[in-house]
């Protein structure tokens, strides 16, 4: 199965999804993109661990091996989910958010953390195009995984020089440490808007 997992605040309906699901059904390979936060609340409900549950339970009645194309927060949950399930034998993580506790630690302030606690954290919702606002519970369940998960599985890691969301010395940490791991820095940023053409040729050549 190849699969596909969204960034934070997003869906399956993403440019990224639609446009890689496109091009891998076009080249006669099927991609499938989960939706880690099904239902009218699921976002505000999700936790790291609600969403590595949908995961796993996309995988379970699939024939393996797995291949997992994660983008952003999708990319660290797909680290997450091959560190512990043997089954997934190649990861793609487009931008990959390693490092999330720590910083969003130093990007929020004190009195901001103490609000999200209080009364939750309003953010941008891509998927929908409106303010959301997500529970505490992500933070503190995000606290549990690893920042850094140990993955041995081969990995392709694309990632943006111009990157203003996850520093791109976070995602080359992770390269450092994962003797698997293949890293190609494109000129773009988060979303790497500008790449998917060279982000589908990466994954057709890495996953062939």
């Amino acid at each position: 199965m190849n699969l596909y997992l969204h960034g934070f605040a997003s869906g399956p309906g993403s440019a990224k999804a639609v446009d890689l699901a496109r091009r891998f059904a076009a080249a006669g390979r099927q991609l499938e993109v989960a939706d880690l936060t099904p239902g009218a609340f699921g976002f505000e409900r999700s936790t790291p661990s609600s969403m590595l549950a949908i995961v796993d339970a996309l995988l379970a009645p699939a024939t393996p091996p797995h291949a997992l194309v994660g983008s952003s927060l999708g990319g660290w949950l797909s680290a997450v989910t091959a560190a512990r399930n043997p089954a997934v034998e190649r990861l793609v993580l487009l931008a990959p958010a390693f490092n999330l506790v720590e910083r969003w630690s130093g990007r929020l302030t004190a009195a901001e953390l103490a609000g999200w606690k209080r009364d939750g954290l309003e953010v941008d919702h891509h998927a929908t195009g409106t303010r959301r606002r997500i529970g505490w519970g992500f933070f503190e369940d995000a606290e549990r995984h690893p920042a850094y998960p140990v993955v041995t599985v081969p990995t392709l890691v694309i990632a943006g020089r111009l990157d203003e969301t996850v520093p791109l010395p976070d995602i080359e940490r992770f390269v450092e440490r994962t003797p698997s791991a293949r890293l190609v820095v494109l000129e773009d940023g988060h979303g790497l808007e500008g790449s998917y053409a060279r982000i589908f040729e990466e994954c057709q050549s890495f996953l062939a």
